[in-house]
């Protein structure tokens, strides 16, 4: 039992959090309502195992015996009868996660963990939905799973420290980068950085200050590439403290403050244009384009992280 995992939800995170298991030497249930969505799902699965094949970070041998233990079923409650941890990655939907939460506190062993793959839903709120909620704890991965090691452990108001040290160590048997988040706030700690960043970006867009294409290129090719080394931390001591003091004095206040979603998002969101799963969002996506780009990001973060472990290997 303990080398058992049920994921439920085969969509874009839940397959990639299923391979990271398995490359892990998981046995993994992957559970949803719909065989299309398994079958979609692993054809994800096997595409992200194939790039780390290409890269030459996975050999064939061991991609085919992690594929090898995922098991797609439709079976909610065969899947959580048998595993030791339950890793949710249902949609954003609060009611949706808490009648999940409701039917694993049911079907799950006693001892089972149940992590939830939220990327910044309340945990504390989630866990009030079962009878165990010492038990339940957010394991946020990163989205291409496969490839970005960032998984955010984050406590509830009653979870368990137990829960977190055993969650931080199966990530690190995943080769993964877990943090610690102390206190369930909105978005944890990736996404308030993150979206920091993007409600600024959309601000630039909206007064006309620069065109889309040179807002991420601001970024890639100006703080983006500090970051990947020396987050924005260590990145102001370099610089000097007192100069980063400096410039907050008279710049924090021109910045966007707005308190909701940019109307240049709600206007794309509402004429249908989500990004690339559509087609079109800032930018135009073919089907054959968006295979290539995402070939193409695969293959460019992959390459950032083995320079990042030599040099890690090196200090």
């Amino acid at each position: 039992m303990e080398n058992r995992v049920a994921v439920i939800g085969a969509g874009l995170m839940g397959s990639g959090i299923a391979g990271e298991f398995a490359r892990g030497g998981y046995d993994v249930a992957l559970v949803d309502t719909h065989e299309s969505a398994l079958v979609k799902g692993v054809q994800g699965l096997k595409r992200s195992q194939q790039a780390l094949v290409d890269f030459g970070r996975l050999s064939e041998h061991d991609a085919e015996e992690a594929l090898a233990r995922v098991k797609p079923t439709t079976n909610l409650q065969e899947a959580c009868a048998g595993a030791a941890i339950l890793m949710e990655a249902v949609p954003e939907n609060m009611a949706l996660k808490q009648d999940m939460y409701t039917r694993f506190d049911k079907y799950c062993l006693s001892d089972a963990i149940l992590a939830s793959n939220t990327s910044g839903l309340s945990i504390s709120a989630i866990a009030s939905a079962t009878s165990r909620p010492e038990k339940v704890v957010g394991v946020h991965f990163w989205n291409p799973p496969h490839v970005v090691p960032l998984v955010e452990v984050t406590k509830g108001d009653a979870t368990s420290e137990a829960t977190v040290e055993h969650m931080m160590g199966v990530c690190r048997r995943l080769g993964k980068k877990p943090i610690r988040v102390e206190h369930d706030i909105p978005g944890f700690v990736g996404n308030r950085l993150q979206y920091a960043v993007v409600r600024e970006a959309l601000h630039l867009l909206a007064r006309g200050v620069a065109s889309p294409e040179d807002i991420d290129l601001a970024m890639t090719a100006g703080p983006g590439l500090r970051y990947g080394l020396l987050g924005p931390l260590r990145t102001a001591d370099l610089g000097g403290l007192d100069v980063f003091c400096a410039i907050s004095e008279y710049l924090c206040a021109d910045l966007n403050a707005d308190s909701g979603a940019s109307p240049v998002l709600k206007a794309l969101v509402a004429q249908g244009k989500l990004g690339a799963k559509t087609g079109e969002g800032f930018y135009a996506y073919s089907a054959d384009e968006l295979d290539r780009f995402l070939a193409r990001r695969d293959r460019v973060l992959l390459g950032f992280l083995d320079v990042l472990e030599r040099e890690a290997d090196d200090e």
